[in-house]
């Protein structure tokens, strides 16, 4: 009964194991969110963490104005991904809380990359 308990368990873990392989993760980065990526290109403050994600990549790519400790990615680099970001955030799991975070403090984050969703959680 023992054995056959645990082969039940080996093969509920190894089944969600695979779950967890077949989405995924295409690219990852950690990331200090500051007042620097709360605010657009154009001066406009940005009040959604999908928004403030997405200036903090354009701060890293295009602007090579990236906080200290900002890690790079290989996904963000083109404004078109960028522009993905909210979306994929919105896709995600994410919690709420760190969401609230991100719009109203500065946590630093990390982001793991899926095909179609974001995850983010503070670090």
């Amino acid at each position: 009964m023992r054995l056959i308990l645990g082969a039940a368990l080996l093969a509920a873990g190894l089944s969600l194991a695979s779950h967890a392989a077949a989405q995924g993760v295409v690219d990852e980065y950690c990331a200090e969110i500051s007042a620097n990526d709360k605010v657009a290109s154009d001066g406009f403050e940005l009040t959604d963490a999908g928004s403030i994600l997405r200036q903090d990549r354009a701060n890293y790519h295009k602007f090579q104005d990236s906080d200290r400790t900002d890690q790079g990615d290989r996904t963000f680099g083109s404004a078109n991904a960028r522009a993905r970001i909210p979306a994929l955030l919105d896709n995600g799991q994410t919690e709420q809380s760190t969401l609230r975070q991100i719009v109203g403090g500065n946590p630093y984050v990390c982001v793991e990359v899926y095909p179609s969703y974001l995850y983010v959680y503070v670090n």
